[in-house]
């Protein structure tokens, strides 16, 4: 498994919500020589992170750096970040304890949540996991499936005979 690393400065950028971006270095891109959208782990500032490449308008790659991640990292504007990666499987997820003693015990929950798309089921575990009290995850976990049984999950599809 091929490690990249590089340094950058954080970058804002405007659009109908502010973000805060570190643009990957063409010639790591030019390494990388794989076209959409990328899955990678790795460190910045020696904080992990789990992140897709993603794509500018302008044709740069760039990894977006949410709140819980600069802080974490303690990334500032004007400081230069380290930042070290590998690319990962687009479709492992790192499920949680909590989600799968969930999943152990409800069998339809279990079918449900195999139905998902690999992107929903990632955005449903960083949803349980954005939270540290483990009751707290729990929670959130019973409450997911629930809701997924249900066909209240925001966006999805409702069954024909329901």
């Amino acid at each position: 498994m091929e490690t990249y690393s590089f340094a950058a400065r954080l970058t804002r950028i405007e659009g109908t919500y502010l973000h805060y971006i570190l643009v990957i270095p063409d010639d790591i891109i030019e390494k990388i020589n794989k076209p959409g959208r990328v899955r990678v782990k790795g460190t910045m500032n020696g904080a992990p992170f789990a992140l897709a490449i993603q794509n500018l308008k302008t044709g740069e790659k760039y990894f977006s750096i949410g709140n819980p991640l600069r802080r974490a990292a303690k990334i500032q504007l004007s400081v230069p970040v380290k930042v070290e990666f590998h690319i990962v499987d687009e479709n492992q997820l790192d499920m949680p304890e909590e989600l799968t003693a969930v999943l152990e015990q409800d069998t339809e929950g279990k079918a449900v949540f195999e139905s998902l798309t690999i992107g929903y089921k990632r955005s449903l575990i960083y949803y349980i996991t954005s939270v540290k009290n483990v009751d707290s995850r729990v929670k959130r976990a019973i409450e997911i499936i629930d809701k997924a049984k249900h066909r209240k999950l925001h966006g999805q599809r409702k069954t024909g005979d329901e």
